[in-house]
């Protein structure tokens, strides 16, 4: 009883900050555009916005002394982190940079305020925070409504400073949210054209399987492909639906490191792009300054969760688990909230946290808080009609689904043991639909009411079990671990070493200099490793591997194998 008056309480006070939160943005929001006293000059037409007093351009000049304040002349409904002035110098032409005629990726913050207003409004049906999305859409409307297809594909296509995050995943939800047309029309306003259909004729691009993103800054161009799998929710455009499904095949096979990253180069000498071939990572990949940005694999997540709704392939789930189990809960630090931005993984490597104060504002600093989402995000997933449900993910939980009364527990220690039990609280009729893990080669285990199941279990598969669930029935499940090797595509002898679906990691002592060599045999891999499965800690004649999550110290995940 005390636990739950807590929680209310905690509640309470989340709700009251919150609201005093959207409180002031809702009174900013209503300044701008408008007269800071009666009769006073202003402009509240977006697109008349002028340069500040005195000035006869726009600038980046965000000095205490430099920042411009006349609100009153930024156009009715605007409101961001900075004044108007980036995203007008962008529709110029301005590039990435710190001077006053650069400009950082306007876009990508007011995606965020955006994204941000729609949860609070969704979550809690405060009708401010709607207003004050209305508000900035229709003046990202009203601006980029002005300018030719030209000017736009030229500014998406601007290295970070056309980094848009989601702003058309954004507009789109805002147009479902409200039923306003002109927000999808928007949404539309966002396609990088280059990248999703070759041109302005859509003969090429990822709309028709063609790779477009190689060479590419990855975590500007995932969120837009997020963006346009909801821009196909709304608008039923089986194109955009390609431009996701292809990509997600595409960076999943070709550029993805052992973690579930997808970016890191060396060849073009950028961390934080793709490589400039596919299926080149050890030509083309292992940049010197990391690779896997943390923020790109959050988003390869909520690509994969996206896809699956329309889609039950399991290998969309088996991508999210490498990621979450391998990357996302690899970013975090020991014993602080401290997080990664970038994680190497060159041989004897070593992460670097940052942030623990969490004062920190880079990109993934903030994804950093939102990962913790991703942590419960896809466990289970109904069916539309509500008829059948699916085990996606091996994690201690409670499934309360409302829309049938019917409550599952589900009991593991995964991934320090090969088994779940799952227990029906509360029971009815639905097809239950359990994940076959594609790494569960040595069997699959079905057991209801401790009765063995005949289940046609083939690895990277759901099995379905259909019937009328009674309170109580348990459902144990087990699956095998063991050992295989994933070699590095354009390298074979360069392979990462798992257990299951727990990336192994080497404890080094010192730096090395070359990869560090592993001799296994080779009619069966496991001869060549000790341990205790237990605690997922191994060694490897005298090398100790634990898991990638669990590794704060230096480390190699890479390893030149040798089969005997």
């Amino acid at each position: 009883y005390s636990g739950a008056v807590e929680d209310s309480v905690r509640q309470n006070i989340f709700k009251s900050k919150m609201n005093y939160m959207i409180d002031v943005l809702y009174d900013l929001s209503q300044k701008s555009g408008r007269p800071m006293e009666p009769n006073g000059q202003y402009v509240s037409d977006p697109t008349k916005v002028p340069p500040a007093e005195n000035r006869t351009s726009y600038d980046s000049d965000l000095s205490e002394e430099g920042i411009r304040t006349d609100y009153w002349n930024w156009g009715k409904g605007y409101i961001s982190a900075y004044p108007p002035d980036q995203f007008i110098m962008l529709e110029g032409g301005a590039t990435y940079g710190t001077r006053d005629d650069q400009v950082w990726a306007p876009y990508y913050t007011l995606h965020k305020i955006m994204a941000g207003l729609l949860d609070v409004y969704e979550a809690t049906g405060n009708k401010k925070a709607l207003s004050i999305a209305t508000g900035m859409a229709d003046w990202v409307y009203a601006r980029l409504s002005q300018l030719s297809e030209k000017t736009l594909i030229e500014m998406w296509n601007s290295y970070i400073a056309g980094e848009y995050g989601g702003m058309n995943e954004v507009m789109a939800r805002l147009s479902r949210i409200t039923n306003t047309e002109q927000y999808l029309k928007g949404a539309h306003f966002f396609d990088n054209v280059e990248l999703f259909f070759g041109n302005a004729e859509h003969t090429g691009g990822l709309g028709k399987n063609v790779d477009s993103f190689r060479g590419k800054h990855a975590n500007q161009h995932i969120p837009q492909i997020v963006g346009a799998l909801e821009v196909f929710r709304d608008a039923n455009d089986a194109e955009y639906y390609q431009v996701a499904s292809n990509f997600w095949y595409k960076a999943t096979h070709d550029y993805m490191y052992s973690i579930g990253g997808v970016a890191g180069a060396k060849n073009p000498v950028n961390a934080e792009r793709f490589t400039a071939e596919p299926a080149t990572l050890f030509e083309n990949g292992f940049s010197k300054d990391g690779q896997n940005e943390t923020c790109a694999t959050y988003n390869m997540l909520k690509l994969s969760r996206d896809l699956f709704l329309y889609k039950q392939n399991s290998e969309y789930m088996d991508y999210y688990e490498r990621a979450l189990y391998n990357h996302i809960l690899a970013s975090v630090a020991e014993d602080s909230p401290a997080n990664t931005y970038h994680v190497p993984l060159n041989t004897s490597s070593s992460k670097s946290f940052s942030n623990g104060n969490m004062t920190g504002f880079t990109c993934c600093n903030g994804t950093a808080l939102e990962s913790n989402t991703r942590l419960q995000d896809v466990i289970y997933i109904k069916s539309i009609d509500d008829q059948s449900l699916y085990v996606n993910l091996y994690i201690p939980s409670v499934l309360n689904w409302s829309e049938r009364n019917i409550i599952i527990e589900q009991s593991t220690d995964f991934p320090y043991e090969d088994k779940t039990k799952l227990i029906i609280k509360k029971g009815g009729a639905f097809t239950l639909n359990v994940r076959v893990p594609h790494w569960a080669q040595n069997g699959f285990i079905v057991k209801i009411n401790g009765r063995d199941q005949k289940v046609n279990a083939a690895p990277g598969t759901y099995i379905g079990i259909d019937r009328v669930w009674k309170d109580g029935d348990t459902i144990d499940i087990q699956m095998p671990f063991d050992f295989y090797l994933e070699s590095v595509m354009d390298q074979p002898n360069i392979a990462s070493l798992f257990y299951g679906p727990v990336l192994l990691a080497a404890q080094e002592k010192e730096p090395r200099k070359e990869w560090h060599k592993l001799s296994l045999n080779e009619k069966d891999i496991s001869q060549s490793i000790q341990g205790d499965a237990s605690r997922l800690r191994f060694t490897v004649d005298g090398v100790q591997l634990k898991p990638f999550f669990d590794s704060y110290q230096r480390y190699s995940v890479y390893f030149d194998v040798s089969l005997d």
